[in-house]
């Protein structure tokens, strides 16, 4: 028994040992054994910082150092034909991060997160060549003059607030100033990230903190209410990845930072992340300064207000020559961007109806169901997007006639008001289903402008109750409706006449009532027709209502009554439009 007791004993002292020696090898490998097997694994410590590295909306990793260590993969297999794998592991404590590649026992532990490069660290671990130029500015609230001289800043300090990060060369630089010019200072810490502290500087007007320039210019975009102040420049050697001092993987690093390939892949990731104009500005403030005087040190800021300007003078410009254009030219360019909205719109709902039938066919062994009624719906929104040429050549025929007539005012209002019924068109036409005050909003649009193209011989009027607003309708539906009516059964049989739409809903039904009342006597079959006869609309709404019937239990009904002088035409319409809400998912 007491043999057993000893085995057993340092049988568990050997797995105690082994164990975290294991832990330490796996996704750690040396150079030397990468290079020898041709394979390996490496662990790269990350803490999110924009744009530096960070996950996009998708949770996918971008950003200049990550998609630089990923280039150090293809570096290695071009050159030594070595397959490495990069395990990213997410700390999202930035101090929490330097001390485990100080103290790790790893040789393939890696570190990024716009590392500065100082002497104090260079004693404890390994830094690669610097693959970016830092700078730390001096950023306070907007409120706060700018200094031009240190006596300034003397002045106002005292009343001042500082903002730091934890273990960062910006809480070195923020103490430096203290010590020198305010040694009770208050300074605040804040481990989240840089956006963070200008987050607590925008909101204190009397605060500052130091931050890398080009956080600067980041925040600056995203509207943070900061300015830089030009005193206290701090420049360092670089930003640079990090890893411990018993690495063996200093040859390789220096050799893929050093290289051309390498400052070349850097450049274009700046450009791609911060903007070529923006990217060019922060390099080249970021350089170190001399005593010359040179475009090295031409100010931030004041680079952005020549591109404000420009872009300010440049729109000065457009905006005058737009003004000088005659009023033909007006025309035929207002009739080029509707033609162009139009197209674009056919393109878009093409193109998506396109990616829905590849994506469909694909499982058409599994979803045979599910591709039926993805069809039928849609076939609905095919339907739902043909408008009557009659009509949009009719209104471009008004437009000229009103321009003819040196109408300016009346043609304005109703090229703006055609292209507000355009784009509710061609909106409202990509959407499977609409609110009754969107349907409501579209119709009033349509009976102002067939009201103007006929004057004194229309009325019209929209009444919608407040239960049936929000209630769902198939968009463009009641649009048929209104067009049989106003067609068939008031313009072109009548001298006048008004069109009434009625919306209204009880027992879980909405009914839309569309009544056309003429007035006077009847035109005969050669008078007043306006070459419209209102069947392609019909067609087109009994072929909707046919699609939309066949697939669900609850029908849609269309009744027509037709009296002495008046045509209605009634339309019931189940709530909710569709029973199983997964039918109108057509991207998936």
């Amino acid at each position: 028994m007491p043999f057993i007791k000893q085995l057993a004993l340092c049988l568990l002292l050997f797995l105690c040992m082994g164990g975290p020696a294991k832990a330490q090898r796996e996704g750690a490998d040396s150079w030397h054994t990468t290079l020898a097997r041709k394979s390996g694994t490496i662990t790269v410590l990350w803490d999110r910082i924009e744009p530096f590295i960070y996950p996009d909306a998708r949770g996918k990793l971008i950003g200049v150092e990550y998609e630089l260590m990923e280039g150090f993969k293809t570096f290695l297999k071009n050159h030594y034909q070595v397959d490495l794998k990069i395990r990213w592991q997410e700390i999202e404590d930035f101090a929490q991060i330097y001390p485990q590649v100080r103290d790790a026992r790893r040789p393939g532990l890696f570190a990024v997160s716009y590392y500065s490069i100082t002497e104090e660290r260079k004693k404890e671990v390994r830094f690669s060549p610097p693959y970016m130029p830092d700078l730390n500015i001096l950023v306070t609230n907007n409120q706060v003059p700018t200094f031009t001289t240190t006596g300034e800043f003397r002045n106002r300090i005292t009343a001042m607030h500082g903002y730091t990060q934890p273990g960062t060369t910006m809480e070195t630089d923020l103490k430096k100033i203290r010590q020198a010019y305010y040694p009770s200072l208050p300074i605040s810490y804040n481990t989240k990230d840089d956006y963070a502290i200008l987050g607590q500087v925008s909101e204190n007007k009397a605060s500052f903190a130091y931050v890398p320039v080009s956080i600067y210019v980041v925040a600056l975009q995203k509207g943070y209410k900061i300015k830089r102040q030009r005193l206290f420049d701090i420049h360092r050697e670089g930003f640079a990845a990090i890893y411990p001092k018993n690495s063996d993987w200093g040859m390789p690093v220096d050799e893929y930072f050093n290289s051309a390939e390498c400052k070349f892949f850097v450049n274009s990731l700046i450009r791609k992340y911060l903007g070529p104009e923006v990217a060019h500005i922060i390099l080249e403030v970021s350089v170190p300064q001399d005593d010359s005087g040179s475009a090295a040190d031409i100010d931030l800021l004041t680079k952005e207000r020549e591109i404000v300007t420009q872009r300010l003078t440049h729109s000065a410009v457009e905006l005058q020559k737009q003004q000088s254009l005659r009023n033909m030219t007006l025309l035929l360019l207002a009739c080029l961007i509707i033609f162009a909205a139009l197209l674009y719109g056919r393109f878009r709902t093409k193109q998506r109806m396109n990616r829905a039938l590849k994506q469909r066919n694909q499982l058409i062994s599994a979803q045979n169901a599910q591709i039926e009624n993805m069809n039928h719906m849609l076939k609905l929104k095919v339907l739902q997007t043909r408008m009557n040429p009659h009509f949009l050549f009719n209104s471009l025929n008004s437009i000229q006639y009103f321009i003819v007539a040196d109408d300016r005012k009346v043609s304005l209002q109703y090229i703006n008001r055609f292209s507000s019924f355009l784009r509710k068109l061609i909106r409202f036409g990509d959407e499977v289903l609409i609110t009754v005050k969107d349907e409501a909003a579209l119709l009033k649009e349509y009976l102002w402008l067939e009201q103007t193209r006929f004057p004194d011989q229309l009325e019209y009027e929209i009444i919608v109750e407040e239960p049936a607003a929000s209630l769902q309708v198939l968009p463009l539906l009641t649009h048929g409706l209104v067009e049989k009516v106003l067609y068939n059964g008031v313009i072109n049989r009548y001298k006048k006449g008004k069109i009434s739409v009625f919306f209204r809903f009880a027992g879980n039904q909405l009914t839309v009532t569309v009544t056309g009342k003429g007035q006077g006597a009847p035109r005969t079959s050669a008078h007043g027709q306006t070459g419209y006869s209102g069947m392609d609309t019909e067609d087109t709404l009994a072929k909707r209502i046919r699609l939309f019937n066949k697939q669900q239990k609850r029908k849609i009904l269309l009744i027509r009554e037709e009296g002495d002088h008046i045509l209605t035409t009634r339309i019931e319409i189940p709530q909710p439009l569709f029973e199983h809400p997964e039918a109108l998912d057509l991207e998936t």
